[in-house]
């Protein structure tokens, strides 16, 4: 057997062993520092809450998406069309995150569709608004949780490792203990993922009922065709979180855009192509890059 090599520096190793370790906690404060008051700033400041508000409140795969769907078309009479779902029903956790987020909020036509799955004593929900509260069982959200982390990273996951990680962080156990107390509060419709798959048209009569919007007989065929999952899979990268859209994109425009020649200088100021081509000539300078090089 080959003798291990010895270590060396073992002075200098400890060092930044242990200064590593001390930003990483350090970033890990700050970075929870930063999500609080971020997350103040947009309940306290950005949403001004209205009355009419519709929050929709889950734990991660529970059926959130879905009831983004349900409501919105129960809203529109099964007429409701948009480029992603979140343009009109934002996920309000995320908002927080977004510099214009403010704006977006404060765009969002009567009543507002906010889904979140925060816990109830973040959220803060006011007493006047209107809140669906869906659960769904802890297996069936687990394992939609792994095929939504496998679609998102882009890896085939190891389950076994994923199964411990959030045993561990307890995430579905947590959204429970703080949202089960408060489904029978008077502004509360508590409905179950399994009661929407088993009976789906008496599910829309009651969320209906409950947002002052009931279904009207005509409109019925129309709304149980939008929110089927026949529909929704048709339609899948109007759900797709990879492709986030909060607020439309101009006509034509998407990831391949037109291509072509000349357009970027047509898109800008004056004094925006001066500052470009002073970058650009100095750097081409630098490299002895000739002009149609490039």
């Amino acid at each position: 057997m080959a003798p291990r090599p010895p270590t060396t520096r073992p002075v200098l190793r400890a060092v930044l062993n242990a200064a590593v370790a001390f930003f990483l906690m350090l970033r890990n404060l700050v970075v929870l520092a930063f999500d609080i008051f971020r997350w103040l700033r947009l309940r306290y400041v950005w949403l001004k809450p209205r009355p009419t508000d519709i929050y929709i409140s889950t734990a991660p795969k529970a059926g959130t998406t879905w009831m983004q769907q349900i409501v919105y078309q129960l809203l529109t009479r099964g007429r409701g069309e948009y480029e992603h779902i979140l343009q009109v029903a934002p996920m309000v956790d995320m908002v927080a995150l977004l510099p214009h987020g403010e704006r977006l909020l404060d765009g969002l036509a009567e009543p507002r569709i906010l889904k979140t799955h925060l816990a109830y004593w973040a959220l803060r929900a006011p007493k006047n608004c209107r809140i669906i509260y869906v659960t769904r069982s802890a297996a069936d959200s687990l394992l939609s949780r792994y095929h939504h982390n496998c679609l998102m990273t882009g890896t085939q996951l190891d389950f076994d490792g994923f199964f411990r990680q959030h045993m561990g962080v307890n995430e579905w156990g947590k959204h429970l203990a703080s949202w089960w107390p408060h489904r029978n509060d008077p502004n509360v419709l508590h409905l179950r993922y399994a009661d929407l798959i088993a009976d789906r048209e008496s599910c829309l009569r009651r969320i209906g009922a409950f947002l002052g919007v009931p279904v009207q007989d005509e409109d019925l065929p129309l709304l149980m065709e939008k929110t089927s999952f026949e529909h929704m899979k048709q339609n899948d990268f109007r759900f797709d979180p990879r492709l986030t859209l909060y607020e439309p994109l101009a006509p034509g425009r998407g990831f391949v855009f037109k291509g072509g020649m000349g357009r970027g200088k047509q898109a800008m100021k004056p004094e925006q192509q001066a500052q470009l081509d002073t970058r650009v000539n100095s750097m081409r300078q630098k490299m002895g890059i000739s002009d149609d090089a490039l």
